[in-house]
């Protein structure tokens, strides 16, 4: 797959990241205590409002640090997972100086979560070819 197409796709996994990392922290109406609908209806308004966001950020300022690495060679699995997360961050150290209570924490934890998901999927899609070719070569 082509890191334009690769570049297109990664942020589709926002909501689903989204979703995992509540179901593992065990956050309400992401655990099912409430039911299939509740879940249901919170997935669906992450889906309507993270994903444009996560877009903004890929394009707008990600395409900034992907064009930097690109240009020093510099692109690896790390790089990119980590510039990722870090992309995630930014709005978390703006906000980092006023911050009070626990709650920004496991929101940092929770960007973070998302940085590295769509960083990880960005890596994979964008090597998905050559991936594909080892494993038929081993097998």
């Amino acid at each position: 797959m082509t890191e334009n197409k690769a570049i297109g796709l990664a942020p589709l996994i926002t909501p689903f990241a989204l979703a995992l990392y509540g179901f593992l922290t065990d956050m309400s109406g992401f655990n099912f205590d409430d039911g299939i609908i509740s879940f249901i209806t919170l997935f669906i308004g992450f889906s309507l409002s993270s994903i444009p966001v996560a877009y903004i950020y890929m394009f707008f300022i990600g395409g900034r640090l992907y064009g930097i690495f690109k240009r020093k060679r510099w692109l690896n699995f790390y790089t990119i997972v980590l510039g990722s997360i870090f992309i995630a961050d930014i709005p978390m150290l703006l906000i980092f100086p006023f911050a009070t209570g626990d709650s920004f924490y496991s929101t940092v934890q929770l960007f973070s979560f998302v940085g590295f998901m769509v960083g990880l999927n960005y890596w994979f899609l964008s090597n998905l070819d050559r991936l594909r070719n080892n494993f038929r070569m081993t097998s």
